[in-house]
């Protein structure tokens, strides 16, 4: 017998790292102001999504028009591993009040307001 709901699930949060590479493809990309919100988080990815086995995603940048940017990593070349893709990829389309989701469509798992997130590093947008 259980004492309440069992806790919520826990993220993935397998880490990547945006490269050289990458943000070179931002500053052409993103206007200056979000650009500095990008460098500012620094170059540290982690995925939010509920645990699954990939591939990984974090936010890069989000304007809040219903599409944000996505980095993309397999997460099995280890700690750090660089993304092969920025997509821009439309919002999951529970986007309104407090049972908002901040991931994109399509992702697997729980919606974001539906597990934990006791550290988050990186981009990765509050839920």
């Amino acid at each position: 017998m259980t004492d309440g709901p069992p806790p919520p699930p826990l993220p993935c949060a397998t880490p990547g790292t945006l490269s050289a590479t990458h943000l070179d493809a931002l500053t052409r990309l993103l206007p200056a102001r979000a650009l500095r919100e990008v460098l500012a988080a620094g170059p540290e990815l982690r995925c939010p999504l509920e645990r699954h086995a990939g591939p990984h995603l974090d936010v890069v940048h989000d304007p809040g028009s219903g599409e944000a940017l996505w980095a993309r990593w397999s997460g099995t070349d280890g700690p750090g591993a660089e993304p092969d893709a920025i997509l821009a990829l439309p919002d999951c389309p529970v986007t309104t009040g407090p049972d908002a989701c901040a991931h994109p469509l399509g992702h697997p798992g729980g919606h974001s307001r539906e597990r934990t997130d006791p550290a988050p590093l990186g981009p990765s947008m509050p839920a």
